[in-house]
């Protein structure tokens, strides 16, 4: 399965969480300390879904390659001679926002993902443009005789 997808609007990270005691609880309450990170991933998981769907895809169980591009625009302050975006938001945070937004839509868990390639840079309109591969997990081998053999990735390995 191959899949491409834009999603617009500034790309938001997906950073610390937050802990805190609410009177006459035992556990602690969990909350991002970005406002606008769930809008975000539900923007990110909206589009994802609706892909997913025009193309009849289902929830995948197989090895994921992602590409993931974002784009921000370029601050009126910054020189015209900058071409690289080397402020935050961290490009890890950003890619972890992407990895759980697309958890239950496009893969099972995010532990499938055995790739990522991603990039941060200076572009209008702001967004997210994400690239999704799979590879079964699986490999198939032929025989002498020429007959196809499935092995799975832990006799590969071993």
């Amino acid at each position: 399965m191959t899949l491409a997808f834009t999603v617009l609007g500034q790309p938001e990270p997906q950073g610390s969480l937050k802990a805190f005691m609410r009177k006459g609880t035992k556990f602690p309450t969990l909350t991002s300390d970005n406002a606008d990170l769930k809008p975000w991933r539900q923007n990110v998981g909206a589009m994802a879904l609706l892909v997913m769907r025009e193309n009849r895809l289902e929830l995948s169980a197989d090895a994921i390659d992602l590409t993931i591009d974002f784009y921000f625009a370029k601050p009126k302050s910054a020189s015209r001679l900058v071409i690289r975006k080397i402020t935050k938001p961290d490009i890890d945070k950003l890619e972890r926002a992407i990895l759980d937004s697309l958890t239950g839509i496009v893969y099972r868990d995010d532990a499938q993902v055995t790739w990522v390639t991603k990039s941060k840079q200076f572009g209008l309109p702001e967004r997210a443009e994400i690239r999704v591969k799979t590879y079964p997990v699986k490999s198939e081998k032929v025989s002498e005789n020429g007959n196809r053999e499935s092995h799975n990735q832990t006799q590969l390995l071993g």
